[in-house]
């Protein structure tokens, strides 16, 4: 209950720890499974109003090499995403310049993701160059609401014009997972919020992998 409280004082008012300390086992594991107990029923939810009739990258992965997406996702995706999403949130100048520069990698046909993600990012190196400290509860939220529609780009072709509205519904479990490694990454640092990523991910895909059938 004490990991489930701290979580939700986190999401009404962020903050972090002036020292970063060592995640305990036993609250990566509740975290975990409060993620996993939120965002699987949501994925069953869409499933069943039809969000599948939108074609999935991971499916193309799945049938071409599924173990490259396994590693790209357990391993390589948490040591991108974590820096570019996350880093920034101790509002530190060097933070930010990390972001930037590491999400030209991130660039590909779904441009618009990261444009808006530079704007708030030298948005907020301005503001701290001022000396203007930016309200903390809004960079969580922006940042995880960023970190959610980059994601967009996981759906082949997908028409924005006449399915703009599901938007906020296809990205909302990103939405939610980029909250939890907030509060990860700002009261047990980096290292821990790449961890808990990479073994959600793997929690994720390593059963799909085991039981996909073309």
């Amino acid at each position: 209950m004490k990991t489930f409280e701290n979580l939700l004082t986190f999401l009404k008012a962020p903050y972090g720890a002036e020292n970063y300390s060592d995640i305990k086992i036993s609250d990566f594991i509740l975290l975990l499974l409060i993620t996993m107990f939120t965002v699987v029923p949501y994925g069953y939810f869409l499933e069943w109003v039809g969000i599948d009739q939108f074609e999935h990258i991971m499916k193309e992965f799945m049938e071409k090499n599924k173990w490259v997406l396994a590693i790209f996702a357990i391993f390589l995706a948490p040591l991108i995403e974590e820096p570019i999403f996350r880093l920034h949130l101790d509002l530190k100048k060097s933070s930010i310049w990390w972001g930037l520069v590491l999400s030209i990698f991130m660039i590909d046909e779904l441009w618009y993701p990261v444009i808006l993600l530079w704007g708030y990012l030298i948005f907020l190196y301005v503001k701290i160059s001022k000396g203007e400290k930016p309200n903390l509860k809004i960079v969580v939220y922006s940042s995880s609401a960023l970190f959610a529609l980059v994601h967009m780009g996981n759906f082949i072709d997908f028409d924005y014009g006449r399915y703009f509205y599901w938007v906020p519904f296809l990205v909302a479990i990103q939405f939610v997972v980029g909250l939890v490694l907030s509060h990860i990454r700002l009261n047990h640092g980096m290292k821990w919020a790449i961890i808990f990523h990479g073994v959600y991910n793997a929690v994720l895909i390593i059963p799909a992998v085991f039981f996909y059938e073309p």
